[in-house]
């Protein structure tokens, strides 16, 4: 069958319960995507400096790493539609705290909330698509829901580009002043209420089911080398990403001094990019295998980081800007999509949960690290960190599962 008719007939098996997870990764992709451009700006507008932001942005992976494998379980005992509906409650209360915090005590409260509301999102994500796909069409779905998320954030972040000036223009303030991004993230909060109605169309356990009793630790860490061979480079990415790319709107404005509308076209069509190439992924896969797939965008990834690092003209770093990002998120996942097939079926949640810590623990330090070290000295010793972690971590997945040519669908408990 020719690739993009066999790509449109996956499209077409994709079950009722994975299409209402697609409407609701876009919805909520909508509210993501202003959150994304805004919340640094506005943390910025409130007084606070780069180091305070930082810790702000590292609370959230930090809270993810501690609290994963709880979460995990939590998912494996009640089920995956209750975490994802409490998780998606759990962030409308985090954004529309946040935004009405301007005290440190009530930025950290709410960034600590919103951290258990992503933790209890990302561990039940992947295990609720396995459970709702089969293998031909697995691959797809995964790379399909994260594309559907990113094409959503271009939107979100278009609009987050302009919402501060029109909020201004209502209250008669500045358009960098705290409450112009207030109101916008009002309509980041309201937004994503509005995503949780899919998940709350999902169907509940049938009447008389029993809930999942939680399998034993031991038998969850069953097979330890193989855990640590596919969650070690995700350790050494999340380290990478974290130090560099939530803050790169900062780097944007900092280093061109852009305004908000220009970086939030910027950010719109890097999620475009992302979108696309994430579609791309699966073809890709196709005729290389999954790992293939990975280590070779990964690698090809990294000298458009350079670019974005360290060209000399805003037209080449914006294009390293954007094809980093989608070369590097077109990997993401593919890589999640084998994970969860090279682990039993008991065993999803915690291979999940373990797939958060390791990229959102790292994550959350490095970011930690890195607002100190804007302070010091800026964005200069920041690019070689990420490039040296993206170099290490795909040489490591090359090296423990690339020599083996995994279909797709292929599915290895172990």
């Amino acid at each position: 069958m020719p690739p993009l008719r066999d790509y449109l007939h996956q499209l077409r098996r994709f079950q009722s319960n994975a299409r209402l997870y697609l409407l609701y990764s876009f919805i909520s992709g909508l509210s993501l995507g202003i959150l994304r451009l805004l919340f640094n700006f506005y943390v910025l507008s409130l007084g606070f400096d780069r180091a305070f932001l930082g810790t702000l942005v590292a609370l959230p992976p930090l809270v993810i790493a501690c609290l994963a494998i709880p979460a995990g379980m939590a998912s494996h005992r009640f089920g995956l539609r209750f975490t994802l509906v409490t998780g998606a409650a759990l962030m409308v209360v985090s954004v529309f705290g946040i935004s009405m915090s301007s005290a440190a005590v009530g930025l950290i409260l709410f960034s600590v909330s919103r951290g258990l509301s992503r933790t209890l999102l990302s561990v039940s994500n992947a295990p609720f698509m396995v459970e709702n796909s089969e293998g031909p069409e697995r691959t797809h779905l995964f790379s399909v829901q994260f594309a559907t998320r990113m094409a959503a954030m271009f939107i979100g972040t278009s609009l987050a580009g302009a919402l501060p000036t029109l909020v201004a223009w209502i209250a008669g303030v500045g358009a960098e002043a705290a409450f112009a991004y207030r109101g916008s993230l009002w309509i980041c909060a309201a937004l994503y209420a509005l995503a949780i109605l899919p998940l709350i169309r999902l169907p509940r356990l049938p009447r008389g089911t029993e809930p999942r009793s939680n399998p034993r630790l031991k038998e969850m860490f069953r097979n330890p080398r193989h855990l640590v061979r596919l969650f070690l480079p995700q350790v050494i990415i999340g380290f990478g990403a974290g130090v560099l790319v939530p803050f790169l709107n900062v780097y944007l404005r900092t280093r061109f001094g852009l305004s908000d509308v220009t970086i939030g076209f910027l950010f719109a069509f890097q999620s475009v990019f992302m979108a696309l190439a994430t579609l791309a992924g699966p073809i890709v896969a196709d005729r290389l295998g999954r790992i293939r797939a990975v280590v070779l965008v990964q690698f090809l990834s990294i000298p458009f980081l350079v670019l974005l690092g360290y060209a000399p003209f805003l037209s080449l770093s914006a294009a390293g800007f954007l094809a980093r990002a989608s070369l590097m998120n077109m990997a993401n996942p593919l890589y999640t999509a084998f994970a969860m097939d090279s682990v039993s079926t008991e065993r999803r949640p915690t291979a999940s949960a373990l797939m958060q810590m390791s990229w959102q623990g790292t994550r959350g330090v490095s970011a930690l690290a890195s607002g100190h070290l804007q302070e010091s000295t800026g964005f200069s010793a920041i690019f070689p960190i990420t490039i040296a972690c993206y170099l290490l971590a795909s040489t490591l997945i090359y090296a423990f599962f690339g020599r083996v040519r995994s279909a797709p669908g292929t599915s290895s408990s172990r």
